[in-house]
């Protein structure tokens, strides 16, 4: 079996995705435990159902919502070797000789961590708040400052409070450059900041804030920069006095008064806390939560007061908000599905096939064929999460499945490889055991891969191809295959 090539849409590994109306009927247990491990993972395993058998619902959320108590050494360990910028000051990633080192590692580390992670949870939160304060990784010189940004805005806060969050990204150079603001000065008014600030971090476009606002709460933020040059505290943040603002200001109806220049970063600091507590934020952080973990356009307006009352009462607690979605949604007699963005269908088929990878080089290609290499988002609205956002490259999706378990690859199945170096790798007895006619087969797929609720239809497409006599390299392929129909597709 080869990719997928042809115009004619004929092949078996081009479903069409289920209409979004589509709903998960959860009356059983089974589809209901599948869900909810796949909606706090990047992809349902058999360890991770195991373990929420073991936990049940409410001590399998708790689990996950304390990742550090949660061992994953084997995933530092092998970062660490192989992704030793994570951990470099912005300084010293800037006098890297080859500045795309750090751009690199810090794609592939969010692609390993989202394989194989025990903090599973921990890193959707981050892929979901990577989204929503977005920097684009091609933009010097966040080609290498963002590795500082992600490890200390983002995963720092990601279940930690959202204030907390929101005034790490202001105080972060990565955010201050993309956005533009340190180049805000008195005499050079630089609203770009101040626009997404209110418009995608905090209130949204529709959060009751006028150009006006978007003026003032810029002339706040007069002088929010970050040091350049070779000192130590190099590319992290200043507050430039010689460049504020001085005179009183006026945001949301709140009066900023007139200050000293020396104290005037006091006026930023009113800004994010009039923005953190605001009633459009709270509702705008609950709505981007809800999506993320639940459903394409959040509903009821009952769950999303329920969200935003999480954050009034808990100071904008993350892992609270998260928890009142994920209750919401084991407690709800249907759930309507999600598509796989593709960074999550690569970690789901990896997971799901028990993938071995030793180096993670070759996982950026599907991705740049999909068009979703995280961080490769260039506007700062981040990576959308909108079912029509995603269905238009399809090909690129069947392709993966078959690229992956295709037994022509050199090297014993390295994906894509000339050298030893390709490092991904399946097994495919991990998944069929010593399964050998058509019909066990299809039986150990759809129990490894869909915890037995692949559709009758979709068994058959299986069942089909691998008769009349299986061989190693048909059983290969529709495991290629099985990653590949609708129902992988969705979660």
């Amino acid at each position: 079996m080869s990719q997928i090539g042809t115009q004619t849409g004929t092949s078996i590994l081009a479903p069409r995705p289920p209409a979004p109306t589509d709903k998960f009927q959860l009356a059983g247990d089974p589809r209901r435990a599948r869900l909810m491990v796949d909606r706090m993972t990047f992809g349902f395993t058999r360890a991770e159902l195991a373990l929420y058998n073991q936990l049940g619902f409410e001590g399998y959320l708790a689990y996950h919502l304390h990742p550090s108590a949660i061992d994953d050494s084997a995933v530092d360990a092998y970062l660490a070797i192989n992704a030793p910028t994570l951990i470099m000051t912005p300084l010293q990633l800037s006098q890297l000789s080859q500045q795309s080192d750090a751009t690199n590692q810090l794609i592939r580390a969010r692609l390993y961590r989202a394989i194989f992670s025990k903090r599973q949870l921990f890193e959707r939160a981050v892929e979901c708040f990577t989204d929503h304060f977005n920097i684009w990784i091609r933009d010097e010189p966040s080609t290498y400052l963002k590795v500082a940004d992600d490890r200390d805005v983002v995963r720092a806060n990601a279940l930690g409070t959202f204030p907390a969050m929101l005034r790490a990204s202001a105080h972060s150079a990565s955010m201050l450059s993309y956005l533009n603001n340190d180049t805000n000065t008195a005499a050079a008014p630089n609203e770009n900041y101040a626009r997404e600030l209110m418009e995608l971090h905090t209130l949204s476009v529709s959060g009751g804030y006028s150009q006006s606002d978007v003026h003032e709460v810029a002339r706040c933020l007069t002088g929010w920069t970050y040091y350049t040059g070779t000192p130590a505290n190099a590319y992290t943040f200043r507050y430039n006095s010689a460049v504020h603002d001085v005179g009183q200001k006026i945001v949301l109806g709140n009066i900023i008064p007139a200050r000293p220049a020396a104290s005037g970063q006091q006026d930023g600091d009113d800004v994010l806390n009039i923005l953190a507590n605001h009633p459009s934020t709270r509702q705008f952080v609950a709505r981007k939560i809800i999506r993320h973990f639940h459903m394409y356009d959040p509903a009821p307006q009952a769950l999303v007061d329920s969200v935003a009352a999480t954050y009034l009462a808990t100071g904008g607690d993350i892992a609270a908000m998260i928890s009142t979605v994920l209750r919401y949604a084991y407690n709800s007699p249907t759930v309507t599905p999600k598509f796989k963005r593709p960074s999550h269908l690569l970690a789901s088929t990896l997971r799901g096939l028990n993938a071995i990878v030793t180096a993670t080089n070759n996982l950026q290609t599907p991705l740049t064929e999909a068009g979703h290499v995280p961080f490769d988002w260039q506007s700062p609205d981040g990576f959308p999460d909108a079912l029509t956002s995603w269905t238009g490259l399809l090909l690129a999706r069947w392709n993966f499945g078959a690229r992956l378990m295709n037994n022509s690859n050199s090297n014993n199945g390295d994906w894509w490889s000339t050298s030893t170096s390709a490092g991904v790798r399946v097994d495919h007895t991990t998944v069929v055991g010593t399964s050998t006619t058509a019909a066990t087969i299809v039986n150990a797929i759809n129990l490894n891969l869909f915890n037995g609720q692949l559709p009758k239809p979709e068994q058959t497409l299986l069942l089909n191809y691998l008769l009349p006599t299986p061989t190693t390299t048909t059983i290969r392929e529709a495991l290629g295959l099985a990653v590949s129909l609708p129902t992988f597709q969705w979660y």
